[in-house]
Order: structure tokens, then C-alpha cells, then sequence
């Protein structure tokens, strides 16, 4: 891995978000992936992701919370959650946070071939 950082920012606050460890993937990829099929999967627009229900914004709100907290771990989540930050600003950190969990856009060229191993999957 590289010292490569995702930032986050929200409410404010700014987060250089490292290549998290298993431990954190393991708890946030489940709920990105759910997001991005919430959202419209390869169809995503800024009206299906406005379309988001409550359960998925807390999906995201967690995701986002637990990246974080890897840099910050005395950081708890109702501290995180009371942070005055928008859902624009939340749905913004998405994509900071997928490549912090290992996720990648697929390159357009071989979005259709199988994942090499030892690849994450990619999300578009």
C-alpha cells in the first residue's frame, strides 16, 4: 500500500483517511455497496441519490464515521453524528471513503473483465 490519503471534510473538520485496514473494510464495504445499488448501481444520478431513504443515510453516516474514526478512534459516533454537516456533505465523502475501503472506479476500457485476483472490485 502507499502513503496515499483520501481527505474527508465535513462540519468543518478535515480527515486525511489512509488505506484502512481489513478491520475497518470489513464493516464499511458491506454498506457502500448497498449505497451504490440504493443509488442506481451503474445508472447513478444526483436524483437517485437524493432519492435515498433514512436507513440509507445512516449506512452512509456509519461508513463514513467508522473511516474516520480509524484516524481519530476516540472519536464516537454520536459525537459524529451531532456534527452540523449536510447529506450533500455526507454523499460527498462517499467517494473518499470507497477508496479509502480499496474500492476503485472501473476503468471504462475493462469495466466488463473479471476482477484480476488479488484486486479490490470496483464500483463506477
Amino acid at each position: 500500500m502507499s502513503d496515499e490519503t483520501f481527505p474527508v471534510a465535513l462540519a468543518g473538520k478535515a480527515w486525511a483517511l489512509p488505506h484502512l485496514p481489513f478491520r475497518a473494510i470489513k464493516a464499511i464495504q458491506p454498506a457502500l455497496f448497498d449505497l451504490y445499488l440504493a443509488a442506481g448501481g451503474p445508472a447513478m444520478s444526483s436524483d437517485s441519490v437524493a432519492k435515498l431513504g433514512e436507513a440509507d443515510l445512516e449506512k452512509l453516516a456509519e461508513a463514513t464515521w467508522r473511516a474516520v474514526s480509524h484516524v481519530e478512534p476516540t472519536f464516537a459516533y454520536a459525537d459524529f453524528l451531532d456534527l452540523p454537516f449536510s447529506v450533500g456533505d455526507l454523499i460527498a465523502a462517499f467517494p473518499a471513503v470507497a477508496k479509502a475501503a480499496g474500492l476503485r472506479a472501473a476503468d471504462p476500457a475493462t469495466a466488463e473483465a473479471s476482477p484480476r485476483p488479488g484486486k479490490s472490485i470496483s464500483t463506477p
